[in-house]
C-alpha cells in the first residue's frame, strides 16, 4: 500500500531519487544517514518455529515474522528481510532474486509434504 503522496510535505533535501512505488517509510529532513533506505509495509506472518536444526516438537513455539522490502538511497539492491517481530533473531535479507528462489523452494517442500 502507497501513501498519497499528494497530501504530504515536500521530501527532505537528501532525497535525491522518487521513492519506489512500493515505500511506505516516512523519510525526514533529520533521518540519520544510516536510515536513509526505502521500505515497504510490514507483512506479519504468525508461525511455529524452533532454533533447532532438527526441532524437539515439545520445544517448538509460536513466532511472528515481519517481511518487508527494502533498498538504500542511490543503489539498485532491493532486498527481501524476514525477521522476528519482537526479537533481534532469527533475520534473514535476502535479494530480491535469491527471495523468490527460497519462496519457490518453501512452496514446493510444503506440496511435497502435503501430498501425504
Amino acid at each position: 500500500m502507497s501513501h498519497d503522496r499528494s497530501t504530504q510535505p515536500p521530501p527532505p533535501t537528501w532525497l535525491s531519487e522518487p521513492c519506489p512505488t512500493w515505500c511506505t517509510r516516512e523519510h525526514l529532513d533529520d533521518d540519520h544517514p544510516d536510515d536513509r533506505f526505502h521500505q515497504s509495509e510490514a507483512r506479519f506472518v504468525a508461525a511455529i518455529a524452533s532454533p533447532a536444526a532438527v526441532p524437539d516438537p515439545a520445544a517448538l513455539a509460536s513466532l511472528d515474522l515481519v517481511v518487508r522490502a527494502g533498498r538504500h538511497l542511490g543503489h539498485d539492491l532491493t532486498w527481501i528481510q524476514v525477521s522476528a517481530a519482537e526479537a533481534a533473531h532469527p533475520t534473514l535479507v535476502l535479494s530480491l532474486d535469491s527471495a523468490l528462489l527460497l519462496g519457490g523452494a518453501i512452496a514446493a517442500a510444503a506440496a511435497d509434504v502435503g501430498r501425504e
